[in-house]
């Protein structure tokens, strides 16, 4: 009797445990379902995914909820790689990797974003050395492409009486990824802070914001020193995207080596910076003294650390140094904003921003909203921070927001 009893017991128990594995099973399915779903907004111009868990677990939902699209984007990239560079995609890849050392400065400063990558390669079938590589476009271009290619325009503003700070941008990239808008969010599990960026599926963020008021807008500047070392762009923005405040951003800005000439518009609750980056140098650009707001577009204002190609072609071109810094030598869009704002500004409306976004002002290709414009995005860093985006060219688009929590 007693034999029967405790086999019936451990029947029981068994039986129970087996039940309890099914149904944790069914919580996972349902639960790793609804984090690889993404939402399309702006009548389906706009994927839209949550993230949370560890940079590995990000990386990993991240994969498998844009599988399909990562494969898409990297089969285009690889086809611009061939295109570009008359070589094998692969090989190429390959060679620049081994060219080149970004890692070591990724594993130094953001080690944990390399994690996020694994995550991404798992999820999407990408092996982890293409998916680096993805995140490498301004160095790729940098390396491979015309010293003057890119057309990203960026405004900020300080906080006011009437409003808050704000920052705000086109992001032109090559138009093959067109068509894959996407805005992630990410939901840190260990803290309130919730980060959004516009990004490329399969990729980290091209720009951002936090709820803690800390925002960053790039703009690719290729006459700048460049260097085969040092901390890449995209490792750059979500670096300064994990910081809880606009001085910790600033600092980290200034403390790292870096890849890429770029301008970095830096967002904070009372007031924005625009720092000009190169391998050798950062240096702050200000429209004038004491200015309230700050933009920019391609081409440097500060910064006169340039690089080897840019020098040669001004040669070949009989263009000085002194030339190229006139007014007149910058690019066309640059005026848009200065015939909007000038040392007379004294309040800023979001509605002006917007304007200058959408703007088509000259007879030449070279405007803000142009055939290159990804999306356009504008980051109101008050109490209550406001994410707008308009998938697309803003004077085509219509923008939205999208909210934090």
């Amino acid at each position: 009797m007693k034999n029967k009893i405790l086999l019936l017991l451990l029947t029981s128990i068994f039986l129970s445990s087996c039940l309890n594995d099914v149904k944790q099973k069914e919580n996972s399915l349902t639960a790793q379902n609804q984090t690889e779903q993404f939402e399309l907004l702006a009548n389906g111009k706009l994927r839209y995914l949550e993230l949370s868990g560890t940079p590995y677990e990000r990386g990993l939902t991240h994969g498998k909820a844009l599988k399909k699209e990562i494969q898409e984007v990297i089969s285009l990239f690889k086809k611009d790689i061939a295109e570009t560079t008359q070589e094998d995609p692969d090989v190429f890849i390959a060679k620049f990797l081994e060219q080149t050392d970004y890692k070591t400065s990724v594993q130094k400063w953001t080690p944990e974003l390399m994690k996020e990558l694994q995550g991404i390669s798992e999820g999407s079938g990408i092996d982890l050395e293409t998916i680096f590589m993805h995140q490498l476009g301004d160095e790729y271009w940098f390396n491979t492409k015309d010293v003057l290619a890119h057309s990203c325009s960026s405004f900020g503003v300080n906080k006011s009486n009437d409003n808050p700070s704000i920052t705000a941008q086109n992001m032109d990239i090559p138009e093959f990824y067109h068509g894959f808008q996407t805005v992630i969010k990410i939901n840190d599990p260990n803290s309130d802070k919730e980060t959004m960026v516009l990004t490329i599926p399969g990729h980290l963020g091209i720009t951002g914001m936090n709820n803690k008021s800390v925002s960053i807008n790039c703009n690719t500047l290729m006459q700048l020193d460049y260097a085969k070392t040092g901390l890449t762009v995209t490792f750059v923005v979500i670096g300064v995207l994990d910081k809880n405040t606009q001085q910790e951003a600033l600092n980290f800005v200034n403390e790292v080596n870096h890849a890429s000439g770029q301008n970095y518009i830096i967002g904070g609750s009372e007031k924005v910076y625009s720092l000009e980056c190169s391998a050798n140098k950062v240096v702050e650009f200000r429209p004038f003294e004491n200015s309230i707001f700050t933009y920019h577009t391609n081409h440097p204002m500060s910064n006169t650390d340039y690089n080897s190609k840019f020098l040669e072609a001004l040669k070949k071109g009989n263009v000085t140094i002194e030339e190229v810094e006139k007014e007149e030598f910058r690019c066309q869009r640059i005026k848009s904003f200065q015939e909007r704002f000038n040392e007379n500004t004294t309040n800023i409306e979001i509605e002006e921003i917007k304007n200058v976004l959408r703007s088509r002002d000259n007879e030449s290709g070279d405007v803000v909203s142009n055939n290159s414009t990804y999306a356009s995005v504008i980051y109101e860093l008050s109490k209550k921070p406001k994410f707008i985006i308009a998938p697309g060219k803003p004077h085509e688009e219509t923008y939205i927001e999208i909210d934090f929590n």
